[in-house]
């Protein structure tokens, strides 16, 4: 049993709004929920969003937006409300329990978890409106330093914004695999944007170099039989396994047995994966997009590169597999450096939001 860090005289007086995150759902942004309910002492929560056929997840925005009107009329005890949100479609939902939460007059922190929000607002000839709606929040959160100094480029005022820090748990330490081999995981979206299939094209092109040398691993969701085929088609098979969708035990046991985590991926907030495999004393190779540079530090925990640069990527992949010790030492630094993203830090930077915004009540 987790000790409560978010004790009742706080958590009844919040109510959180954000993607359906029970049973292992998929994506950062229920992640970090499973974890904070795990140390809320009675979260209350509204799922807005699930992973289903389009008539499902009207029905999941429909069912949120009567179900947060019944909190704000009934539950007189919450104060915040404490709003979840990615691009597009999820913060236009938002948008909406937003303006309905400040009609009741209530405290309204919105968490913006979005990968491509960037993308979101230059793409949008709405930005005026995107920006109004940002200003109706009484506080931002965003998840780094250089998301705050993007927020601030169109015009959200600083004292609006927040950092508060992704969280990922305390990791659950197994015995390593003790084969020899480097070994590399991957976690996440099967797709362009994660940058799977370029680690597969490195992997591809070195074959013969990194033949009984590493083995790649792949978890994730999405385009699986595009990834099956690639790993086919190049006769990868003894090299790369797709392990499928993993959650609790199994990605417990992934998390040990790696060595390296990459994700080379083109876009993102912060991500809770890398977080994740820093605390199980991964050394990482990422992309220097995002908050990633702030939490993979190039030649201390790992190496960055510009996202779809193969040759940069296969050449680090190399050197971790002519210097184990490296691997090693990178990965002490990154479990040295993962501990403001642990619970017993994020969650007293977060008690410590409502409890400013309590006092302003």
């Amino acid at each position: 049993m987790n000790e409560y860090l978010i004790l009742k005289q706080t958590s009844e007086k919040v109510l959180m709004i954000g993607v359906y995150y029970k049973k292992n759902a998929p994506g950062g942004m229920a992640s970090v929920v499973q974890y904070y309910e795990q140390y809320f002492e009675n979260l209350k929560y509204i799922s807005s969003w699930k992973l289903t056929h389009k008539l499902g997840r009207l029905y999941f925005a429909i069912f949120a937006y009567f179900k947060l009107l019944f909190f704000l009329i009934f539950d007189q005890k919450i104060k915040i409300v404490h709003i979840h949100t990615a691009a597009d479609s999820s913060f236009w939902r938002k948008s909406i329990f937003l303006s309905l939460s400040k009609h009741f007059n209530k405290k309204v922190l919105l968490h913006i978890h979005a990968s491509r929000f960037k993308d979101f607002y230059n793409e949008s000839n709405k930005k005026n409106v995107i920006v109004s709606n940002l200003l109706k929040a009484d506080k931002v959160i965003v998840l780094s330093s250089s998301w705050k100094d993007w927020f601030l480029s169109i015009n959200i005022p600083t004292e609006k914004l927040l950092i508060l820090n992704n969280i990922t748990n305390f990791p659950i330490n197994l015995k390593r695999s003790q084969d020899q081999k480097l070994h590399l995981l991957f976690l996440g979206e099967i797709g362009q944007r994660k940058g799977v299939f370029d680690l597969l094209k490195t992997v591809a092109e070195n074959k013969d170099a990194f033949l009984n040398k590493l083995l790649l691993k792949i978890g994730g969701n999405r385009n699986e039989d595009q990834l099956l085929s690639f790993i086919k088609n190049n006769n990868l098979e003894k090299i790369v396994s797709f392990e499928g969708w993993v959650s609790g035990t199994r990605k417990t046991e992934l998390l040990n047995w790696a060595d390296i985590f990459v994700l080379p991926s083109y876009n993102e907030g912060l991500p809770i994966s890398i977080l994740e495999a820093m605390s199980y004393e991964c050394a990482i190779i990422s992309t220097n997009i995002g908050g990633i540079p702030e939490i993979v530090r190039h030649g201390e925990n790992g190496f960055l590169i510009t996202p779809g640069d193969c040759a940069k990527m296969a050449s680090y992949i190399s050197l971790f597999i002519e210097n184990r010790d490296l691997c090693y030492k990178m990965g002490k630094e990154s479990k040295h450096n993962v501990k403001p993203f642990l619970p017993d830090s994020v969650l007293l930077s977060l008690k410590n939001i409502y409890d400013e915004l309590l006092i302003e009540k």
